[in-house]
């Protein structure tokens, strides 16, 4: 399957965008935790669950809402030595400077941590619980089965803990019914059928194919087909790579 390279790269997650399906009460935890009315109480939440599940979404969504309130860490994309000086010197910094506040630390997978992260994350853990910090960790399994040293495990198990689900198949048909909606796109459910049918699964590369097809069709006044989908995947249309 081939798709245009502007609907391969994703646009930066905002919270309106996030479909919660099964998953409400672990959002609901997330956001009592994130809000205002929770600063300076110490807190953190670890979130887990499988490829899809919304994890880093969800986390880079907060991110983007917070702004420079919060850090956010990927440890699967960061280079972890210098990830581990960078948490070592925040510790650093807010022990000789008390008076900037409590932080926000979104780490997500936390399971892809190297030992001598994970031994900053441990005293982060210790020293977030004496300035009132707020901490929220993403990896594929719940603590017990992460693979860490096991103070840092025993941490974070301490956490409020919630396993997020993938959205089913009825799910992401409603959530695209939904942006179809609020852009005034009619949309069949042979379309809808389609989509789930011919393109990978996941949400935010079908609401992103979804806004292309709602600009191709305005542009070119024609209605929402499936040849018109068909056109806006095709190579010849646009820059395009495999998937």
């Amino acid at each position: 399957m081939q798709l245009p390279l502007n609907l391969i790269d994703p646009p930066s997650p905002r919270l309106d965008q996030g479909v919660a399906g099964r998953n409400a009460a672990a959002l609901t935890a997330l956001q009592a935790l994130l809000s205002p009315q929770a600063k300076g109480r110490f807190a953190t939440v670890h979130l887990w669950g499988g490829p899809g599940a919304g994890k880093s979404f969800w986390l880079r969504a907060w991110a983007n809402q917070l702004g420079q309130t919060a850090r956010i860490l990927n440890l699967d994309r960061t280079d972890n030595s210098s990830t581990a000086e960078f948490i070592q010197d925040s510790i650093n910094a807010k022990a000789d400077h008390p008076a900037v506040g409590p932080s926000i630390w979104l780490i997500d997978n936390l399971d892809a941590a190297s030992e001598k992260t994970a031994e900053a994350l441990f005293r982060l853990y210790n020293a977030a619980r004496e300035a009132g910090d707020r901490i929220v960790s993403t990896a594929t399994s719940a603590p017990h089965h992460l693979q860490l040293r096991d103070d840092l495990r025993t941490r974070i198990s301490q956490s409020l803990i919630f396993e997020l689900h993938e959205l089913n198949d009825d799910e992401k048909k409603q959530a695209l019914r939904d942006r179809a909606l609020k852009l005034g796109l009619p949309i069949t459910d042979e379309l809808l059928a389609y989509l789930l049918t011919h393109l990978p699964r996941d949400l935010g590369l079908l609401i992103r194919v979804l806004d292309g097809l709602n600009e191709l069709s305005l542009s070119q006044q024609r209605p929402v087909t499936i040849p018109l989908l068909k056109e806006l995947l095709d190579p010849p249309h646009a820059a395009a790579r495999t998937l």
